[in-house]
């Protein structure tokens, strides 16, 4: 039946994704997917990742796949791709209109879709909660599951609350896939997305595409490696060259530098307006011209360029799952592509200094938070807002300019440790705060019997926040409105109707922080004996981006083999060693030129 299965899912990949034949990873975890089993998937840029929910979705019978993926952009490309090959799909976002979410209900309990993709967003929200739980999933896919990972540069909030949800909706099977995430992140993964005591199947294959050479030149001076990266464009032949630099004015300093030179450029990072960084994605994708893309590490997850045969990454990028990150860019229709690291011997120390600013030792990063005791609450389940300012004042350093990213790395480490929420953009929010000698318990005890307002407002703050705060004496609460409402299927007047009737009855404290407001602010929680008890988290997260920091060093100056000690990284601890100075990537320059001598 298994083989069946996969002849079936090949079939259908011959004849409306033009392959020839599926690729053994794909033949692999599509039995484990018929086989029922819960998947973490980690395969590189181009190895067909969206076929492993494709093609099962196709076979099973009234059962849609539901998919979380991260960016509305990477949903509507996939929603193309899906018409052009004959497979219906819905698309839930928080984007859209009222008319376009019911025309997708519509499909999909007509049983015509056979995927559904959401954005997190939209799927933490307890209406489509509640609407997908009445729906036989066949399977759940969390795509580009690094999201998960809070010590992760692409982390996304909404991300750590799948694996809650996921434990409820039950799915008969689950798949997390990914293109580059280290044993470290992985294992943060399983227990963020998986139910727990389930057994997890993992397939990792190499974190670079096999069309994709590496090579590291190291230069003595910023002067050379300027030159040299200059020389490196001139000499290229391909038609797109994508340049990374670790910062947005390094970047725009570079493209005017190259244009003077003559060599057609542009810039692109997260401080261009959205449709400015548009256009520069749709004028990549377009060219025929020989372009150097210079970009920060915006250029990324959801970009999908054709054409790109040379990445250069201007000095030491922040840890290796980042830098493999940035060269699968390249060769993304499987033509052949060379990543090149470009840096002078300065590089790994500044990069090990920044390490050190980031993720401070760990009695030292209990000191820094111990700063903000005043601003926490007092118990695990309550949460509190705080204005950046407030703590800004708190933290002393010799240059003022250093407050910032002193406040910066604080708040990552709380994120770590989930003691801090960040707040979402264009949401406002609800500070509601218990009266000292009240439970929320007891409030909700006083309702009138029957469905009132009331009593729906109430009952959906209750399904938002944590067990214990219901039963917390003066317990306090931050909440979106946005969630709120969703929760309560109430609209925003009645919403405050209600808080301002127990605001004039003192029974609760009642506040509202607009949207403007919150993006000044973040969200502290569960307080500083929970951030103690946590710690364990945040030393684990230390550990793996040293540890990755130091697989980058060692890729750059290797005498052997350069990616022999990122497979070991990679790899699952039961095959670790296995590669030791036997490994022959065939994807450096070393190997290459060693081969040919």
């Amino acid at each position: 039946m298994q083989t069946d299965f996969i002849q079936k899912c090949e079939e259908f990949a011959k004849n409306n994704f033009s392959l020839s034949e599926l690729r053994p990873a794909q033949r692999e975890v599509l039995a484990q997917i018929y086989e029922k089993r819960f998947v973490i998937a980690t395969l590189p840029t181009g190895a067909g990742k969206t076929l492993l929910y494709t093609l099962p979705a196709l076979f099973f019978e009234n059962e849609p796949v539901l998919v979380i993926s991260p960016l509305i952009s990477l949903m509507r490309d996939q929603e193309r791709r899906m018409s052009e090959a004959s497979i219906p799909c819905v698309i839930f976002t928080s984007e859209q209109s009222e008319e376009e979410r019911k025309e997708s209900w519509n499909k999909l309990k007509s049983g015509e879709a056979k995927i559904i993709f959401a954005s997190p967003e939209r799927f933490v929200l307890p209406s489509f909660i509640n609407a997908i739980s009445k729906i036989n999933l066949g399977m759940a896919v969390v795509d580009e599951a690094h999201c998960v990972v809070a010590w992760g540069h692409n982390f996304r909030p909404e991300y750590s609350e799948i694996g809650k949800i996921l434990t409820k909706l039950q799915p008969p099977r689950i798949l997390a896939i990914t293109a580059t995430a280290g044993r470290n992140s992985r294992q943060d993964i399983i227990k963020r997305v998986f139910p727990e005591n389930i057994q997890v199947t993992e397939y990792i294959s190499k974190p670079l595409a096999e069309n994709i050479f590496v090579e590291s030149h190291r230069v003595f001076s910023i002067e050379e490696q300027w030159n040299k990266l200059v020389e490196i464009l001139k000499d290229s032949n391909s038609q797109k060259i994508l340049v990374y630099f670790q910062s947005r004015i390094l970047c725009e300093d570079s493209v005017r530098k190259l244009r003077k030179l003559k060599i057609h450029s542009v810039a692109y990072h997260a401080g261009l307006p959205k449709l400015e960084r548009k256009s520069v994605e749709q004028y990549a994708h377009d060219t025929t011209q020989k372009t150097v893309i210079c970009a920060t590490t915006a250029f990324g997850m959801g970009i999908d360029v054709s054409g790109i045969r040379l990445v250069v990454v201007y000095g030491f990028p922040s840890n290796i799952e980042e830098f493999f990150q940035m060269l699968g860019r390249g060769g993304r229709s499987g033509e052949p592509s060379k990543g090149l690291l470009l840096w002078t011997g300065s590089d790994p120390i500044k990069r090990e200094f920044q390490f050190k600013s980031s993720f401070p030792e760990p009695s030292l990063f209990l000191e820094l938070s111990a700063l903000f005791i005043r601003f926490m609450p007092t118990h695990f389940g309550e949460s509190c807002f705080v204005n950046k300012n407030d703590l800004l004042e708190v933290i002393k350093t010799k240059k003022e300019q250093d407050k910032l990213k002193k406040l910066e790395n604080i708040i990552a480490g709380l994120r770590i440790c989930n003691a801090l929420e960040d707040t979402r953009t264009g949401d406002t929010y609800y500070i509601i705060k218990v009266a000292a000698h009240l439970t929320f318990i007891d409030i909700l005890a006083g309702l009138p019997e029957g469905i009132t307002k009331r009593k729906k407002i109430l009952d959906g703050l209750t399904s938002l926040v944590e067990k214990c705060w219901l039963s917390l004496r003066g317990g306090q609460c931050v909440v979106s409105l946005k969630k709120l409402m969703d929760a309560s299927e109430m609209n925003v007047t009645s919403c405050e109707q209600v808080f301002l009737h127990y605001n004039e009855q003192k029974i609760i404290n009642f506040a509202k922080i607009d949207n403007e407001q919150a993006k000044q602010g973040v969200i502290l929680k569960n307080g500083y004996a929970h951030l103690q008890k946590e710690l364990p988290r945040y030393i684990s997260a230390r550990s793996h981006f040293h540890a990755s920091l130091r697989e980058l060093d060692k890729l750059s100056t290797s005498t052997t083999c350069r990616l022999s000690a990122s497979f070991e990284f990679f790899a699952p601890r039961h095959i670790q060693g296995a590669s030791k100075n036997i490994w022959r990537c065939m994807q450096c320059d070393i190997c290459i030129r060693k081969r040919t001598e």
